[in-house]
């Protein structure tokens, strides 16, 4: 048989036990935060894609360009050799197009990257609400733990004094 101190004892332990699992639970804001760090998540993946296009727009822009030189190049030989007026025109032609297809890229690039800094200062206030609930939830666990450390002083206090009692 137990005696009435060791029935407390086991259930004073298993109630700290059980507040201690209880430590992580309680924060109000979870669903908010997880939420917050999935927006979050998702902003950055569309910035990501928002980045690759300028990236991939960059890369047209400058493959043309290089084109372009390769091309003025080709036309400075024909015209030290002899060359006809139709393919001075066809060459003058290319050159309009590839004119108009590179200022074309270019408010491409720059309307693609005005996107880009409007999707960047999202992704900064979503970091800022994320990282604030985070703080909150820090501090909520920081007091929920010093709380429990109290009450396990208590405890610890309240069974030395019977412990004692018990002795003498």
């Amino acid at each position: 048989t137990r005696n009435f101190w060791e029935l407390w004892l086991e259930n004073k332990l298993g109630r700290i036990a059980t507040d201690y699992g209880d430590l992580t639970l309680g924060f109000r804001f979870e669903t908010i935060l997880r939420l917050n760090k999935n927006k979050e998540d998702l902003l950055q993946k569309d910035m990501g894609q928002i980045n690759a296009l300028i990236q991939q727009q960059q890369d047209s822009q400058n493959f043309i360009q290089e084109v372009m030189e390769n091309k003025k190049q080709e036309l400075n030989q024909k015209k030290r050799e002899n060359i006809d007026l139709e393919t001075m025109i066809l060459y003058d032609n290319f050159f309009v197009g590839t004119g108009i297809h590179k200022k074309r890229q270019d408010t491409i690039i720059s309307e693609i990257t005005v996107k880009m800094e409007e999707k960047r200062a999202e992704v900064v206030k979503a970091m800022r609400k994320r990282r604030t609930l985070e703080i909150l939830k820090e501090h909520h666990l920081l007091k929920k733990r010093k709380l429990q450390e109290k009450k396990d002083l208590s405890i610890q206090d309240e069974i030395t004094s019977n412990f004692r009692e018990r002795n003498f």
